[in-house]
Protein backbone atom coordinates (compact mmCIF):
# COMPACT_ATOMS: atom_id res chain seq x y z
CA UNK A 1 0.00 0.00 0.00
CA UNK A 2 1.19 3.18 -0.83
CA UNK A 3 2.56 5.48 2.25
CA UNK A 4 0.90 8.93 0.47
CA UNK A 5 -1.76 9.72 -2.17
CA UNK A 6 -0.81 13.27 -3.86
CA UNK A 7 -3.67 13.55 -5.56
CA UNK A 8 -2.86 17.18 -7.08
CA UNK A 9 -0.01 15.31 -8.74
CA UNK A 10 -1.77 12.34 -9.39
CA UNK A 11 1.18 10.18 -7.39
CA UNK A 12 0.99 7.97 -5.19
CA UNK A 13 4.29 6.89 -3.07
CA UNK A 14 5.62 4.09 -1.76
CA UNK A 15 7.81 2.02 1.01
CA UNK A 16 9.29 -0.72 -1.32
CA UNK A 17 8.62 -2.08 -4.86
CA UNK A 18 9.18 -5.83 -6.42
CA UNK A 19 11.50 -6.03 -9.23
CA UNK A 20 12.28 -8.83 -11.45
CA UNK A 21 15.64 -8.84 -11.90
CA UNK A 22 17.00 -8.32 -15.67
CA UNK A 23 19.07 -11.48 -15.79
CA UNK A 24 19.66 -10.89 -19.46
CA UNK A 25 21.37 -7.64 -18.72
CA UNK A 26 23.88 -9.74 -16.82
CA UNK A 27 27.24 -11.35 -18.16
CA UNK A 28 27.19 -14.63 -19.02
CA UNK A 29 28.62 -15.39 -15.54
CA UNK A 30 25.81 -14.31 -13.87
CA UNK A 31 23.64 -15.19 -15.93
CA UNK A 32 24.62 -19.47 -16.56
CA UNK A 33 26.05 -22.13 -14.22
CA UNK A 34 25.77 -21.65 -10.76
CA UNK A 35 24.57 -18.36 -10.36
CA UNK A 36 21.63 -19.26 -12.85
CA UNK A 37 20.40 -22.12 -10.13
CA UNK A 38 20.34 -19.32 -7.99
CA UNK A 39 17.65 -17.21 -9.38
CA UNK A 40 13.84 -17.02 -7.34
CA UNK A 41 11.15 -14.99 -7.95
CA UNK A 42 11.20 -11.00 -7.20
CA UNK A 43 13.45 -8.92 -5.76
CA UNK A 44 12.23 -6.34 -3.09
CA UNK A 45 13.72 -2.98 -3.02
CA UNK A 46 13.29 -0.14 -0.62
CA UNK A 47 13.70 3.71 0.02
CA UNK A 48 16.98 3.93 0.81
CA UNK A 49 18.49 0.88 -1.00
CA UNK A 50 21.65 1.34 -3.19
CA UNK A 51 21.60 0.00 -6.60
CA UNK A 52 23.41 0.17 -10.28
CA UNK A 53 21.11 1.53 -13.11
CA UNK A 54 21.14 1.20 -17.08
CA UNK A 55 22.50 4.59 -18.59
CA UNK A 56 22.90 5.81 -21.68
CA UNK A 57 25.67 5.03 -23.61
CA UNK A 58 29.49 6.47 -22.20
CA UNK A 59 32.76 7.60 -23.90
CA UNK A 60 34.01 3.85 -22.40
CA UNK A 61 31.13 2.25 -24.67
CA UNK A 62 33.09 -1.12 -24.01
CA UNK A 63 32.09 -4.12 -22.61
CA UNK A 64 35.10 -4.61 -20.48
CA UNK A 65 34.15 -1.81 -18.84
CA UNK A 66 30.46 -2.84 -18.12
CA UNK A 67 31.18 -5.65 -16.19
CA UNK A 68 29.63 -7.53 -14.88
CA UNK A 69 26.32 -6.34 -16.97
CA UNK A 70 26.12 -5.82 -21.04
CA UNK A 71 25.47 -1.97 -21.12
CA UNK A 72 26.55 1.08 -19.38
CA UNK A 73 25.80 1.57 -15.94
CA UNK A 74 26.05 3.55 -13.03
CA UNK A 75 25.77 3.53 -9.01
CA UNK A 76 22.87 5.33 -6.78
CA UNK A 77 20.82 5.46 -4.03
CA UNK A 78 16.62 4.95 -4.36
CA UNK A 79 15.18 8.47 -2.20
CA UNK A 80 11.77 8.05 -3.32
CA UNK A 81 9.51 5.54 -5.28
CA UNK A 82 6.01 6.68 -7.02
CA UNK A 83 3.32 5.27 -9.05
CA UNK A 84 2.08 8.00 -11.87
CA UNK A 85 -1.76 7.81 -12.27
CA UNK A 86 -3.63 8.92 -15.39
CA UNK A 87 -6.06 10.85 -13.71
CA UNK A 88 -6.92 13.11 -9.92
CA UNK A 89 -10.53 11.09 -9.67
CA UNK A 90 -8.26 7.51 -9.74
CA UNK A 91 -5.83 9.03 -6.89
CA UNK A 92 -8.86 10.39 -5.00
CA UNK A 93 -10.51 6.86 -5.18
CA UNK A 94 -6.84 5.36 -3.74
CA UNK A 95 -6.56 7.59 -1.32
CA UNK A 96 -10.00 6.83 -0.25
CA UNK A 97 -9.52 3.14 0.13
CA UNK A 98 -6.26 3.96 1.34
CA UNK A 99 -8.49 5.47 4.67
CA UNK A 100 -10.34 2.25 4.83
CA UNK A 101 -7.63 -0.33 4.83
CA UNK A 102 -9.01 -1.47 1.32
CA UNK A 103 -6.71 -0.56 -1.61
CA UNK A 104 -6.94 -1.76 -5.75
CA UNK A 105 -4.90 -0.56 -7.99
CA UNK A 106 -6.67 0.42 -11.43
CA UNK A 107 -6.25 -0.02 -14.64
CA UNK A 108 -5.14 3.25 -15.27
CA UNK A 109 -2.23 2.68 -12.66
CA UNK A 110 0.52 3.76 -14.79
CA UNK A 111 4.90 3.76 -14.59
CA UNK A 112 6.54 3.61 -11.50
CA UNK A 113 9.24 6.37 -11.28
CA UNK A 114 12.23 6.38 -8.55
CA UNK A 115 14.14 9.56 -7.52
CA UNK A 116 17.49 8.32 -7.09
CA UNK A 117 20.95 10.36 -6.03
CA UNK A 118 23.21 9.56 -7.86
CA UNK A 119 26.77 7.92 -6.22
CA UNK A 120 29.84 9.19 -8.16
CA UNK A 121 32.71 7.18 -8.94
CA UNK A 122 36.27 8.10 -9.37
CA UNK A 123 35.66 9.05 -13.59
CA UNK A 124 32.30 10.81 -12.71
CA UNK A 125 34.36 14.05 -10.77
CA UNK A 126 35.79 16.89 -12.40
CA UNK A 127 39.54 16.19 -14.20
CA UNK A 128 40.70 19.44 -12.06
CA UNK A 129 39.43 17.52 -8.17
CA UNK A 130 40.59 14.07 -9.79
CA UNK A 131 43.99 15.07 -9.32
CA UNK A 132 43.29 15.78 -5.33
CA UNK A 133 42.88 12.02 -5.47
CA UNK A 134 44.83 9.63 -3.88
CA UNK A 135 45.82 7.03 -6.52
CA UNK A 136 43.68 4.39 -7.11
CA UNK A 137 44.79 0.86 -4.46
CA UNK A 138 43.57 -2.12 -6.78
CA UNK A 139 44.30 -4.19 -3.60
CA UNK A 140 41.21 -2.43 -2.65
CA UNK A 141 37.50 -1.49 -2.69
CA UNK A 142 36.80 1.25 -5.13
CA UNK A 143 35.32 4.19 -3.72
CA UNK A 144 32.33 6.23 -4.45
CA UNK A 145 30.83 9.45 -3.31
CA UNK A 146 27.68 10.61 -2.34
CA UNK A 147 26.22 13.63 -3.93
CA UNK A 148 23.89 15.85 -3.79
CA UNK A 149 23.01 15.39 -7.43
CA UNK A 150 19.00 13.95 -7.89
CA UNK A 151 17.33 12.48 -10.95
CA UNK A 152 14.02 11.11 -11.81
CA UNK A 153 14.07 7.90 -13.55
CA UNK A 154 12.32 4.71 -14.46
CA UNK A 155 12.15 1.57 -12.23
CA UNK A 156 12.97 -0.23 -15.09
CA UNK A 157 16.26 0.88 -15.40
CA UNK A 158 17.29 -0.94 -11.93
CA UNK A 159 19.70 -3.54 -12.71
CA UNK A 160 20.76 -5.02 -9.38
CA UNK A 161 21.88 -4.53 -5.76
CA UNK A 162 25.16 -2.81 -4.92
CA UNK A 163 27.00 -3.06 -0.78
CA UNK A 164 28.11 0.45 0.57
CA UNK A 165 31.33 0.14 3.33
CA UNK A 166 32.63 2.54 5.16
CA UNK A 167 35.41 1.62 5.82
CA UNK A 168 38.66 0.70 3.54
CA UNK A 169 38.36 -3.04 2.89
CA UNK A 170 40.73 -5.81 0.55
CA UNK A 171 38.97 -5.64 -3.07
CA UNK A 172 36.90 -7.99 -3.95
CA UNK A 173 34.27 -8.80 -6.94
CA UNK A 174 31.18 -8.91 -7.45
CA UNK A 175 29.09 -11.39 -5.39
CA UNK A 176 25.48 -13.05 -6.09
CA UNK A 177 22.49 -13.12 -4.13
CA UNK A 178 19.88 -14.85 -5.64
CA UNK A 179 21.81 -14.77 -9.08
CA UNK A 180 22.20 -11.23 -8.89
CA UNK A 181 25.98 -9.59 -9.17
CA UNK A 182 26.51 -7.46 -5.91
CA UNK A 183 29.23 -4.89 -6.30
CA UNK A 184 30.61 -4.07 -3.33
CA UNK A 185 31.84 -0.09 -2.79
CA UNK A 186 33.79 1.81 -0.18
CA UNK A 187 32.13 5.09 0.66
CA UNK A 188 33.06 7.78 3.00
CA UNK A 189 33.01 10.98 1.43
CA UNK A 190 30.42 13.46 -0.34
CA UNK A 191 31.20 14.95 -3.86
CA UNK A 192 29.18 18.57 -4.04
CA UNK A 193 28.66 19.54 -7.90
CA UNK A 194 27.71 23.10 -6.92
CA UNK A 195 30.48 23.66 -4.57
CA UNK A 196 32.74 21.51 -6.73
CA UNK A 197 34.66 20.13 -3.40
CA UNK A 198 34.45 16.90 -1.06
CA UNK A 199 34.22 16.46 2.10
CA UNK A 200 33.12 13.46 5.00
CA UNK A 201 29.75 11.94 4.35
CA UNK A 202 28.71 11.19 8.06
CA UNK A 203 27.49 7.94 9.45
CA UNK A 204 26.80 5.58 7.70
CA UNK A 205 23.60 4.77 9.19
CA UNK A 206 22.57 8.91 8.62
CA UNK A 207 22.85 7.85 4.71
CA UNK A 208 19.11 8.00 3.69
CA UNK A 209 18.10 10.81 5.76
CA UNK A 210 20.73 12.69 4.11
CA UNK A 211 19.41 11.80 0.85
CA UNK A 212 16.38 13.13 1.66
CA UNK A 213 17.43 16.54 2.10
CA UNK A 214 17.92 16.47 -1.52
CA UNK A 215 14.29 15.25 -2.96
CA UNK A 216 12.20 16.87 -4.59
CA UNK A 217 9.25 15.12 -2.99
CA UNK A 218 10.13 15.71 0.97
CA UNK A 219 6.74 16.66 1.41
CA UNK A 220 5.24 13.35 0.66
CA UNK A 221 8.69 11.84 2.63
CA UNK A 222 7.85 13.58 5.58
CA UNK A 223 4.62 11.26 5.91
CA UNK A 224 6.79 8.43 6.71
CA UNK A 225 7.88 9.91 9.93
CA UNK A 226 4.12 11.03 10.99
CA UNK A 227 3.20 7.30 10.88
CA UNK A 228 2.94 5.85 14.60
CA UNK A 229 4.79 2.29 14.98
CA UNK A 230 2.01 -0.84 16.44
CA UNK A 231 1.87 -0.47 20.04
CA UNK A 232 4.18 -4.14 19.47
CA UNK A 233 6.49 -3.06 17.51
CA UNK A 234 7.02 0.19 19.97
CA UNK A 235 7.39 -2.21 23.38
CA UNK A 236 9.90 -4.05 20.98
CA UNK A 237 11.79 -1.27 20.71
CA UNK A 238 11.95 -0.11 23.84
CA UNK A 239 13.27 -3.04 25.52
CA UNK A 240 16.13 -3.06 22.57
CA UNK A 241 16.91 0.69 23.69
CA UNK A 242 16.94 -0.30 27.21
CA UNK A 243 19.01 -3.82 26.80
CA UNK A 244 21.43 -1.15 24.50
CA UNK A 245 21.59 1.31 27.10
CA UNK A 246 22.64 -1.06 29.95
CA UNK A 247 25.40 -2.06 27.50
CA UNK A 248 26.89 1.20 26.85
CA UNK A 249 29.83 2.68 28.69
CA UNK A 250 29.11 5.39 31.19
CA UNK A 251 29.68 8.70 29.18
CA UNK A 252 28.57 7.15 25.90
CA UNK A 253 25.13 7.30 23.92
CA UNK A 254 24.55 4.18 21.97
CA UNK A 255 21.99 5.18 18.74
CA UNK A 256 19.67 2.98 17.54
CA UNK A 257 19.79 2.08 13.79
CA UNK A 258 16.98 3.86 12.05
CA UNK A 259 15.79 1.58 9.62
CA UNK A 260 16.00 -2.48 10.14
CA UNK A 261 18.23 -3.18 7.02
CA UNK A 262 21.29 -1.37 8.20
CA UNK A 263 23.85 -3.28 10.45
CA UNK A 264 25.52 -0.41 12.44
CA UNK A 265 27.80 -3.69 14.13
CA UNK A 266 29.54 -4.32 11.03
CA UNK A 267 29.24 -0.84 9.62
CA UNK A 268 28.19 -2.30 6.39
CA UNK A 269 25.01 -1.56 4.55
CA UNK A 270 22.06 -4.14 3.82
CA UNK A 271 20.20 -4.03 0.76
CA UNK A 272 16.53 -2.84 1.05
CA UNK A 273 13.47 -3.75 -1.24
CA UNK A 274 10.61 -2.32 -4.06
CA UNK A 275 6.67 -3.18 -5.00
CA UNK A 276 4.90 -2.85 -8.74
CA UNK A 277 3.53 -4.74 -12.19
CA UNK A 278 5.35 -5.54 -16.28
CA UNK A 279 9.09 -5.88 -14.79
CA UNK A 280 8.50 -3.68 -11.31
CA UNK A 281 5.47 -4.94 -9.87
CA UNK A 282 3.76 -5.30 -6.44
CA UNK A 283 3.59 -8.85 -5.90
CA UNK A 284 5.63 -10.89 -2.90
CA UNK A 285 9.01 -10.82 -3.67
CA UNK A 286 11.63 -12.28 -1.68
CA UNK A 287 14.13 -10.02 0.59
CA UNK A 288 17.51 -9.52 -0.38
CA UNK A 289 19.85 -9.88 2.48
CA UNK A 290 23.31 -8.32 1.44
Amino acid sequence: DPFHVDVSAMKSFYEEMCIIPPFDSYDNRFSTGKSAKMRRGQWKVKLGDTVTLEVEKTLKDSSAFHFPFLAPWAPAEIVSIYRVHKSKESCARLREELSVGNTQQGNDAGEIMVEIRWLYRRDDVSEAMKKKLNPVDSNELEEVFETDIVELVSAETILSPIRLHDVVTPSTGPSTIAGMPCIHYHCSRFWSLGRRSFGPSGPMEGRVLRGRKYSAHKAALSKLQQIPPSPAKSTASAKKRRKQSEKAPIGTIQSVAMRDHTQKKAKTEEQPIILHKTRVSCSDPFHVDV
